[in-house]
């Protein structure tokens, strides 16, 4: 039974969700300090036909040896600011007392789909909305 599931998931994902993804994130600093941070990047197997809203192009080298997840993964922050264009949330609070100021921010990128393209030494990102 796990080994169907897992054969199901590999063959979904090399036919319908070879290059799209998700892209969720969330940091949290409090007094100019990350005191939590979430990143997430997950294949999309169900095909998605939606609009494309916007490209962004990052210097990123795929090697033939690595999945396009591993890359992705591995170059985390150098595709971050692409989403930032996207649904993306920020709260801000700050408590005064009497010896001491907090001020904590939030920052949250909500799920957005995303289709890669790798070319030679840079990748094409495509948000879908």
């Amino acid at each position: 039974m796990e080994r169907n599931l897992l054969l199901l998931t590999l063959l979904s994902s090399l036919f319908f969700g070879s290059d799209t993804f998700w892209f969720s994130y969330r940091s949290v600093t409090r007094n100019h300090a990350l005191v939590y941070e979430e990143t997430n990047i997950s294949p999309l197997t169900i095909p998605f036909d939606g609009k494309k809203s916007s490209t962004c192009r990052v210097k990123i080298k795929k090697s033939n040896y690595n999945s396009p997840l591993k890359c992705l993964n591995e170059n985390f922050y150098k595709i971050l600011p692409c989403f930032y264009s996207s649904s993306v949330k920020v709260t801000s609070q700050s408590q005064s007392t009497l010896h001491d100021i907090t001020d904590e921010v939030e920052l949250v990128i909500v799920p957005t789909r995303f289709i890669v393209d790798f070319k030679d030494d840079f990748a094409n990102i495509t948000i879908l909305k």
